[in-house]
């Protein structure tokens, strides 16, 4: 049996040794359990019968209470009724909760039995309480039949009281000897369970521990460098098989041995191979780095001269930038005196159209006053006529000859302000006429001027357009230039880094060569580590 089964096998064993542990424990608990239930009804049964006792006697004093209840006394006739109703209700009560209890046939023959004298003794109570309340004197006469009853009931309750007591004493017995019996076969299962499983241990400690001090002896033996020494295989446990993978690691180290120490031999002469080549390398990288400086030192200035010229080529930028920006603005200027010339045109031509209509209002309004003229001269014509046909009328026609003087004089008004508006149309007739030649004379020279600002106009373009070309060439020879001095700056970076790659390759060949000089020494060492070891 390996050394795994013995272990699988303990722990079975011991799982077993609990389960059976705790089977007799539940057991016992069982029992325990059944004797305190059993103990629990037998003291049930002893309270019930003791109140039921007390109950025996506080019937007796029910009985005694009515004959002192004085005649007329209503309320303590009603209390001594309840009373006594109350407790006959408690006395069967607590009978019958007997009787439902699983005791033994003994107690419950005796309790059959009980149940007449009680019935009785119930009875007997209360019909001496109904006549005491009524006739006290012949309630008197029945008073020996309720003691007789009483003391029947009494025997009764004293043998079932003996009964129960003894079932209770029985059943405190069976509950102690219960609890011994667990209590032992608990401790003698724990004692058979200990003892097997020290033996088990002992067997498992001796089929373990001793192979693992022969294990712990030859791993010293390997440890102090003596691969020589074999190591034997006891058993074809698993202590077997780590024995038998212990002598494989022993000859594997042993071969592994042999190896490094031939390998060290070759370290040690390829190591002084490469501190000599590390030396030569050292020096061309030295003369590598030298040249790496020079030539980073010419592109520096040729940096220096291409951001110069970067810096002149910004400022033809700048200056083309604000000739555009001039141009424009002059363009946007002559755009805004066209625009302004032509709406002066538009505004213009509007007045003299104006002026025009003006002109021909003036005639339309002088045929008018001639009309009115004419309208007047003859008003004054009717007039003079009335006035004469008044006049002829004489008394009689004089009221129609005042109408005739003030219409001739409404008519001479007439025609003199006639006269007055015809030279005032003349007059505008003449500045309409003088304005409408100035006015064509002024859309003539704004027209004139509407084309001079076009043709500005046109030349400021073409001047925007030269100067935006002009700008587009500077910013093309501003873009070369950066692209350039970006060029010339990754140029002279890269120049940089291989100066530095120089300086640290230079750095790094005197490291490889103190590293070759550390691979000789730890060469060396390792061939006097390898030499302790017995192969």
């Amino acid at each position: 049996m390996n050394i795994r089964q013995r272990i699988l096998a303990s722990g079975a064993i011991g799982i077993v040794a609990v389960v059976l542990l705790g089977g007799v424990g539940f057991w016992g608990q069982l029992r325990l359990g059944k004797a305190l239930s059993e103990n629990e009804l037998s003291v049930n049964a002893l309270r019930n019968h003791m109140e039921g006792d007390m109950m025996h006697d506080a019937l007796r004093a029910d009985v005694l209470a009515a004959f002192v209840v004085q005649p007329g006394d209503g309320a303590a006739a009603e209390q001594v009724r309840q009373d006594l109703q109350e407790h006959s209700q408690w006395f069967r009560k607590v009978v019958e909760q007997n009787q439902g209890l699983p005791l033994n046939d003994a107690i419950h023959q005796a309790l059959v039995e009980l149940r007449p004298d009680l019935e009785a003794y119930i009875g007997a109570a209360e019909s001496i309480v109904g006549k005491a309340l009524l006739d006290p004197v012949a309630a008197r006469a029945e008073l020996p039949q309720f003691v007789q009853a009483f003391k029947e009931l009494e025997g009764r309750n004293e043998a079932l009281s003996s009964l129960i007591e003894k079932h209770v004493e029985q059943t405190n017995r069976a509950r102690e000897d219960s609890m011994r019996y667990s209590a032992w076969m608990l401790a003698g299962g724990i004692l058979v369970a200990c003892l097997v499983l020290g033996q088990l241990c002992r067997q498992l400690l001796g089929a373990v521990l001793k192979p693992l001090r022969k294990l712990v002896a030859s791993a010293r033996v390997i440890a102090q460098g003596n691969l020589q020494e074999p190591i034997g295989v006891d058993s074809d446990d698993e202590a077997g098989q780590l024995q038998r993978a212990l002598g494989e690691m022993q000859e594997n180290l042993r071969q592994m041995i042999t190896i490094i120490r031939q390998e060290s031999e070759e370290l040690h002469d390829t190591s002084q191979s490469i501190g000599q080549t590390s030396q030569s390398i050292v020096d061309g990288a030295s003369q590598q780095a030298d040249s790496a400086t020079s030539m980073a030192a010419s592109m520096e200035e040729m940096i220096t001269n291409i951001s110069q010229i970067s810096d002149h080529a910004d400022n033809a930028r700048v200056i083309s930038a604000k000739s555009e920006e001039l141009a424009s603005s002059g363009g946007q200027v002559i755009l805004n005196v066209v625009e302004g010339m032509s709406r002066i045109a538009d505004v213009v031509n509007q007045s003299s159209t104006s002026i025009t209509a003006l002109g021909q209002s003036s005639d339309e309004i002088h045929s008018i006053i001639q009309v009115i003229k004419g309208i007047a001269e003859q008003t004054n014509l009717l007039a003079l006529n009335a006035a004469i046909e008044a006049a002829r009328a004489g008394e009689a026609g004089r009221g129609f000859a005042v109408v005739a003087d003030e219409v001739r004089g409404l008519a001479a008004r007439t025609t003199q302000s006639t006269q007055e508006i015809t030279a005032m149309i003349e007059r505008i007739r003449a500045s309409t006429g003088q304005a409408i030649n100035s006015m064509e004379a002024g859309v003539s020279r704004v027209n004139e001027g509407v084309s001079f600002a076009r043709q500005a106009g046109v030349s400021i373009n073409e001047i925007l357009d030269g100067t935006r070309h002009a700008a587009s060439v500077v910013d093309e020879i501003s873009q070369t230039i950066r692209e350039q001095s970006r060029a010339s700056d990754e140029i002279a970076q890269r120049v940089e880094l291989i100066a530095q790659r120089s300086q640290q390759n230079t750095q790094a060949m005197h490291e490889m060569a103190a590293t070759a000089r550390r691979l000789n020494e730890v060469a060396a060492t390792m061939r006097s580590s390898v030499e302790r070891f017995k192969i």
